[in-house]
């Protein structure tokens, strides 16, 4: 509910701004305006695949880690609770401390991994950003040489544009330059 408020008001705020942009010059139709579908961009940009799998490969390694640490956490509790009326209070005590101590250990590892600003945003932001640099550079490229004054994007899980002519998707122009680029 939260994102689909987001997503009208930017959408109510870009569609101000163009209103006014229309009011302001009235004299100049020749307003154009693209847009690019970065999801696309980055499923078919083979750096951006690379990278994908690299975060691919870190999340399982990641996973399998905490997949490991919950079986110990596991085996402990059941070895406790098999084991409890035979223990005494001080053994007990011991036991749920250790106990208790390897869930903290679980979840700290998940906060240090994928919690916010983990060392996957952190991985993340490092392969990505030179990434997505050099797309924008060359959306501004192709924006320039189309006669665009803006370009818009428009992802399937975020919607900015309520209505786009398939005549101004720059979006396979970016990619052919960024591919041929790779060569």
């Amino acid at each position: 509910m939260k994102e689909r408020s987001i997503v009208l008001l930017s959408a109510a705020i870009i569609l101000s701004a163009l209103g006014f942009m229309f009011a302001v010059s009235p004299k100049d139709p020749s307003v154009k305006i693209g847009y690019v579908n970065s999801e696309t961009i980055l499923n078919q940009l083979p750096e951006a695949q690379a990278a994908q799998r690299k975060l691919d490969a870190l999340m399982k390694a990641w996973s399998d880690t905490v997949n490991q640490m919950s079986q110990d956490y596991q085996a402990k509790v059941d070895s406790y609770t098999k084991q409890a009326t035979m223990m005494t209070d001080q053994a007990k005590q011991q036991a749920q401390q250790e106990i208790n101590n390897l869930q903290q250990q679980i979840l700290q590892y998940r906060q240090e991994k994928v919690g916010q600003g983990g060392e996957l945003d952190q991985t993340r932001e490092k392969l990505l950003k030179p990434i997505r640099d050099k797309v924008y550079g060359v959306i501004a490229q192709v924006a320039k040489t189309q006669g665009m004054q803006y370009v818009l994007d428009k992802r399937q899980d975020l919607a900015v544009v309520l209505y786009a002519n398939p005549d101004y998707d720059l979006t396979y122009k970016v990619l052919d330059i960024l591919t041929r680029q790779g060569q």
